[in-house]
């Protein structure tokens, strides 16, 4: 890591002395930021492709440079990838597949490419040479396989970034251990580590079908069981664009992106607030909208995909997830601070502290009256994590993480229809996870 990084004290300070953007020493500096952080491993790349999605903290030249790392990251070869395809669905593979990206003329063992490739797998597209139980012969599928030694590397990652937020939390004075930060590592760990077996995606995948089967505006893949294992996932594959082309003004009729955003908004609430299965890796790459030939008025469909890292808090979390968020949408500051602190599992702080932290949180609601908490995510979370630091109140990852999903797609919605009221939407969400929890339910005037 020390060696990775070490060319970057040479290459940006060059680069800011050059000043132009577009300097050659400057590109250089970035192109090389890029490779490096692939280099780094596979946990380090799922890190910069969260952290492109946070706009309101990362500058927009990192997010610009970083975005490519989204959908293209370096893969392995076809060769490891025929033997993954051998180990796990045995010799006669072959007679279940028909890749479609084979040369004519070529041996097709040295020209078929993946069509994108993560952190984790890379992914085939292929053609079913025979029927399954699920889909029929001559179905489109996608092919995920997990890249060679992921688990080791994934677990070397996790072993460095244990030992960075240690000794981050370790610095005295400016309390950075109430961010929960380690705290979130082992949640991203615990999460991640799962995802390294694509036979629990094939389980997400069904959890999510079953979770949204009423609602024909929103799909995920159908996984075929019959053909995944540990290494090798097989799922149908989903044709359309990604969503981020329908943000561009004039692409679609307004009408249209309304629709989009609003379907994907009040699927995140449900995941949230309803469902407490919540889809970790909500970047816009993942979001890919078809044509809706089921739903009368909904030309068209939201499809998510890359179900393998998933945010599921319990029943006990979800309760204090949906008292706090409840809390910040009624605009009580004062009452989400203490439920802040009734749920934090280490709150060193004094009296005074505690009642300046719940003070500092309803100033902040006071000060910001035109805007809702749900639009502004990113500002309200920096705001309450100087507060959380300054009065010792530690705050907890489950709400963290929930509160970045729910910013992830304001910020998708608001480039697809900026005049989303996003409160209307989640209000009703809110008042059935309280009735869900026996908890106190919303006064009409709330709405």
């Amino acid at each position: 890591m020390g060696l990775l990084a070490s060319p970057l004290a040479i290459l940006v300070p060059v680069a800011y002395i050059t000043a132009p953007i577009t300097s050659k020493p400057n590109q250089l500096a970035w192109d090389y930021a890029v490779w490096s952080a692939e280099k780094a491993g596979p946990t380090f790349i799922k890190l910069i492709q969260w952290a492109t999605t946070r706009n309101d903290l990362f500058p927009s030249q990192f997010i610009e440079h970083f975005a490519v790392l989204q959908d293209s990251t370096r893969g392995h070869s076809w060769k490891e990838t025929e033997k993954l395809l051998k180990s796990s669905l045995g010799d006669d593979w072959e007679e279940w597949f028909e890749f479609e990206s084979v040369k004519s003329g070529s041996r097709p063992n040295d020209v078929i490419s993946p069509i994108g490739s993560g952190c984790i797998a890379q992914v085939y597209k292929a053609k079913l040479k025979k029927s399954t139980g699920m889909l029929p012969a001559g179905s489109h599928v996608a092919i995920k396989v997990t890249h060679p030694n992921i688990l080791h590397k994934v677990c070397v990652d996790f072993y460095i970034l244990n030992k960075i937020t240690s000794w981050m939390e370790a610095i005295p004075y400016i309390n950075l251990d109430y961010l929960s930060i380690k705290d979130s590592v082992q949640q991203f760990r615990d999460i991640m580590l799962p995802q390294l077996d694509l036979r629990v995606e094939a389980r997400n995948l069904k959890r999510f079908r079953r979770d949204f089967s009423g609602d024909e505006r929103i799909s995920f893949p159908q996984p075929i069981s019959e053909l995944t294992s540990e290494k090798v996932l097989v799922e149908s594959f989903v044709h359309g664009e990604p969503i981020l082309k329908f943000c561009i003004e004039g692409r679609k009729s307004n009408k249209d992106r309304e629709d989009l955003a609003k379907v994907g908004l009040s699927t995140v609430m449900k995941m949230i607030f309803l469902h407490d299965f919540v889809h970790g890796d909500l970047h816009p790459g993942n979001i890919i909208v078809d044509r809706n030939t089921s739903a009368k008025g909904h030309p068209y469909r939201l499809n998510l995909i890359d179900c393998g890292l998933i945010v599921e808090m319990g029943e006990q979390d979800h309760v204090n997830l949906v008292k706090v968020l409840g809390a910040f949408i009624k605009k009580d500051g004062y009452l989400a601070a203490q439920l802040m602190i009734d749920s934090s599992k280490k709150c060193n702080s004094s009296e005074l502290d505690i009642e300046l932290f719940c003070k500092g949180i309803q100033r902040i609601i006071e000060l910001d009256q035109e805007r809702h908490f749900l639009e502004s995510v990113g500002d309200y979370l920096a705001d309450i994590c100087y507060l959380a630091c300054k009065h010792k109140v530690k705050l907890e990852a489950s709400f963290i993480n929930a509160a970045l999903a729910c910013e992830i797609m304001e910020g998708i919605a608001s480039k697809l229809y900026p005049t989303l009221e996003v409160q209307h939407i989640a209000l009703p969400m809110v008042v059935k996870a309280e009735f869900m929890h026996g908890l106190k339910s919303y006064k009409k005037d709330w709405f």
